[in-house]
């Protein structure tokens, strides 16, 4: 699997959202019009989350990782957004907990074994303080996808 192709610049967004709800539809807008997910996968993405949150509070910002059924895709891909203002999410694990995400990995896989190899490498990245940072601190899209592919070429994915 190669990591890198999951990643796109036309799939990295800066975002000023006030809420979950906002943060899904801006994102979604966005990859169904570039037709890399299909009309079903917002309402199965919200609906999701509510079950299984994906809120994640690592050492030194939150982050999550929305995402669902490969159904519900047309082309495999990652949507990575930086926040303005942290978004509530429900802690994974832990949803009594939240957790204010900063950066959110929105997948899109459309074969599920690889849906579990994916989430390891974000979790490792978001383990990695110096990337995440970078991306946090990102002036564009390209220093974002730069970012990725610097971590990727260290564990060779």
């Amino acid at each position: 699997m190669n990591f890198d192709t999951f990643f796109s610049e036309e799939l990295v967004f800066f975002l000023d959202v006030s809420s979950q709800e906002e943060l899904f539809k801006e994102m979604f807008g966005r990859m169904h019009s570039l037709g890399y997910v299909k009309e079903s996968y917002l309402e199965a993405l919200s609906e999701r989350e509510k079950v299984y949150p994906t809120g994640i509070q690592t050492e030194h910002l939150g982050v999550a990782i929305p995402h669902t059924d490969s159904i519900h895709v047309n082309k495999e891909s990652i949507g990575v957004a930086v926040l303005n203002t942290p978004v509530s999410f429900s802690h994974m694990g832990m949803p009594d907990e939240t957790v204010d995400a900063e950066i959110i990995f929105m997948l899109a896989i459309q074969k599920p074994d690889r849906q579990l190899g994916v989430l390891q490498i974000i979790t490792g990245l978001m383990q990695n303080k110096e990337m995440l940072m970078k991306i946090r601190n990102a002036e564009d899209e390209k220093a974002i996808i730069s970012t990725i592919k610097d971590y990727s070429s260290e564990l060779n994915v």
